[in-house]
């Protein structure tokens, strides 16, 4: 179980460096987000995202929908039961607390690049069974 919990954690730090690089493609213009999100370049990135997570037995979901860009990570070796379900959300939501201000501050670069008067980073993990285990949010405007 302390592999599985080391394993989750590291995700919150994988997510970081995926929209870390993310940033260093800026967009020319003020573009919307999800303008910003369809363009090529930007979709090359996703797909290098996505397999570089299949690689690791994750299935990784990432679009932009108004003011908001999800990440949505799917843990496809790991099916919950009731018993353990907390202890895989608690080990998830003290992740993503422990990186906050990088999602806050990744929320706030991608603010720079884009029209959007606010952009929202949307974390959410689920696992195997497709049931969410923790979700958090994080504003540009914080």
């Amino acid at each position: 179980m302390n592999t599985a919990k080391k394993r989750i954690l590291s995700l919150t730090l994988t997510i970081c460096l995926a929209l870390s690089m993310m940033l260093t493609l800026s967009a020319c213009g003020k573009k919307n987000l999800e303008e910003y999100f369809n363009t090529d370049t930007m979709q090359k990135l996703v797909t290098s995202s996505v397999e570089q997570y299949e690689s690791q037995g994750m299935e990784l979901k990432m679009y932009a929908e108004g003011d908001e860009l999800h990440y949505d990570l799917t843990l496809t070796t790991i099916e919950t039961t009731d018993d353990d379900r907390s202890m895989y959300a608690e080990a998830l939501e003290a992740g993503l607390a422990e990186t906050a201000q990088t999602f806050v501050d990744a929320a706030k670069d991608v603010q720079k690049s884009v029209s959007n008067e606010t952009v929202l980073v949307v974390v959410t993990y689920f696992d195997a069974a497709g049931v969410e285990l923790a979700s958090q949010s994080f504003s540009s405007a914080d």
